[in-house]
């Protein structure tokens, strides 16, 4: 069992001794840890490198999202040639069943990447995420969230994609779908990924048989996203829709976004976030036009 683990982190202060914790938990079941920092402030940075000593640190010199950066680390593992597996691991996971999760991934030859279960946070049974299908608009839907985990569920289950931020794959699988799709810089990356496997020889596969809980450390005790993310989530969509299939998916994407786009202003308007409605019709319309720039003045800014 050579598995290659990455995780990103920028600026993470506030859950770093967390993160250390649940990574203690699980070391002993990678061959390598791969920490990718998207460039952040030294002093953090210095924290890093202090607590995790046997973890290899990729500094970056700017800010390239998580596409970038999980590719600088995917390019190490796979450079690597004791490596046989690559996984993704957020830094705000608790995994204990690493091993179990190796071994569903090379029982059938199939499998080209695979996901735990994923229980609510503080929970035994609550089910937040058990794979995902991918819709006509590209969206996800997260299969058996809020349902409990028994015996009755199916055991595992081959699925359009899982999530971004924790998953374990061959090395074979990136060798043969690609690294990540840099023009996203941040989601939709795991739609790019179910779409692209399913021209490939390999499936996604989920199973319970390895268990995960997602922690959800967040500094600001919202659940609201900021404005970048409202944003790259409409552009994104627009611009897998040309990738994958073409000008007519595209448009039929920017119209359906136009379309909902009052039900998603009264959920801004309750929040008394009413300014992530132009972040939406921004993101929108970058998609249409094909703009794939990341702008600072989105990117950056902390509406």
């Amino acid at each position: 069992m050579k598995i290659a683990a990455i995780t990103i982190t920028y600026n993470d202060d506030y859950k770093l001794e967390e993160w250390y914790q649940h990574y203690l938990t699980h070391k002993d079941d990678l061959f390598l840890h791969i920490i990718v920092d998207n460039n952040s402030e030294k002093k953090y940075l210095s924290k890093v490198e202090d607590k995790f000593t046997d973890s290899i640190i990729i500094k970056r010199e700017s800010n390239g999202g998580f596409t970038k950066a999980y590719n600088d680390g995917i390019r190490y593992a796979l450079n690597n040639p004791e490596v046989d597996a690559i996984m993704i691991l957020g830094n705000d996971f608790k995994f204990t069943d690493i091993s179990k999760l190796y071994e569903f991934l090379f029982s059938n030859s199939k499998y080209g990447m695979v996901a735990p279960i994923v229980l609510s946070k503080g929970s035994n049974t609550l089910i937040e995420d058990y794979g995902c299908a991918i819709n006509s608009k590209l969206y996800l839907t997260v299969l058996d969230q809020g349902e409990e985990l028994t015996s009755e569920l199916p055991l595992f289950k081959i699925v359009d994609t899982v999530a971004g931020g924790l998953n374990l794959s061959r090395k074979e699988f990136y060798e043969d779908i690609g690294l990540q799709d840099e023009n996203l810089f941040m989601y939709s990356d795991e739609v790019d990924t179910g779409l692209r496997a399913k021209k490939s020889k390999f499936k996604i596969a989920t199973t319970r048989q390895a268990i995960t809980w997602h922690e959800h450390i967040n500094p600001e005790k919202s659940t609201v996203r900021l404005g970048y993310a409202h944003f790259l989530m409409r552009r994104n969509k627009i611009y897998l829709g040309y990738k994958h299939f073409g000008f007519v998916k595209a448009l039929n994407i920017f119209m359906h976004q136009l379309i909902i786009f009052p039900i998603a202003l009264v959920g801004y308007i309750k929040g008394k976030k009413i300014k992530l409605g132009l972040y939406y019709l921004l993101g929108s319309l970058f998609g249409l036009l094909k703009l794939m720039k990341n702008y600072n003045f989105i990117i950056n800014n902390k509406i």
